[in-house]
């Protein structure tokens, strides 16, 4: 029952890890098929990837074995998937290989974040799990709506290969960025995380799935704020 009891939250971790390999197999074997389904297999990813932590501290079987198999998950899940995302719409014979630098800006990323022990309420730079659920939500706009984001992106290998530079950019920057790990729940030290709650609720309200790019423009610019705020302070 101890074995069982401590690999609870290693189920959790591979299936994390399991579906961002099915989701990597699927968009490279059939994309017209898959690819605007790839968000299904990260946002179940991306609960599996809380359950697994909240689960270990609930039993109190945090371990070392977790914590790296958890970053191996992220890896593949959130940053090598993403990477193949960029690519399945770029055109690889000229610039799209380049979009690949987002797994590589996401390894180094985890590897910071495991090494970092002032990341307990903050990121310093963008999440890799943040990123890889706005990736996944990409082939889902520009196959199913026409807004500005799939009018500027799609089929448009340069803004394509720019937009991931940019992403690599904040994996691997110090900006502070917003995490949901509270400490307290005071309006003064949590406003930024209560305006992207609340502004996320309204925006998936009235645009459902297609809100996607304007709640990723929220979370950086109120973290952008709040980075200069803090450094303002201190």
């Amino acid at each position: 029952m101890n074995w069982l009891k401590r690999n609870i939250p290693n189920a959790f971790t591979l299936g994390n890890l399991t579906l961002g390999v099915l989701g990597i197999y699927f968009l490279l074997t059939n994309p017209s098929q898959y690819a605007d389904k790839i968000h299904y297999f990260v946002f179940i990813a991306a609960l599996f990837d809380l359950l697994d932590g909240l689960v270990a501290r609930l039993l109190k079987v945090q371990s070392p074995l977790g914590a790296q198999l958890d970053s191996l998950a992220d890896l593949i899940t959130f940053g090598v998937l993403p990477g193949f995302i960029y690519l399945n719409y770029t055109s690889a014979e000229t610039f799209g290989f380049l979009v690949l630098l987002i797994p590589l800006c996401s390894a180094i990323r985890l590897g910071v974040f495991n090494l970092d022990d002032s990341q307990k309420t903050v990121f310093k730079g963008i999440s890799t799990t943040a990123h890889g659920i706005f990736a996944a939500t990409i082939p889902f706009l520009f196959h199913h709506t026409e807004g500005a984001f799939s009018q500027i992106f799609y089929g448009n290998t340069i803004a394509l290969v720019a937009l991931s530079w940019f992403f690599s950019f904040l994996l691997v920057s110090k900006l502070r960025m917003i995490s949901f790990k509270f400490e307290g729940f005071g309006i003064s030290t949590n406003w930024d995380r209560y305006l992207l709650i609340l502004g996320s609720i309204a925006l998936v309200a009235m645009f459902g799935l297609a809100g996607s790019p304007y709640i990723m423009l929220l979370y950086i610019l109120l973290s952008t704020i709040g980075h200069f705020k803090s450094s303002a302070h201190s």
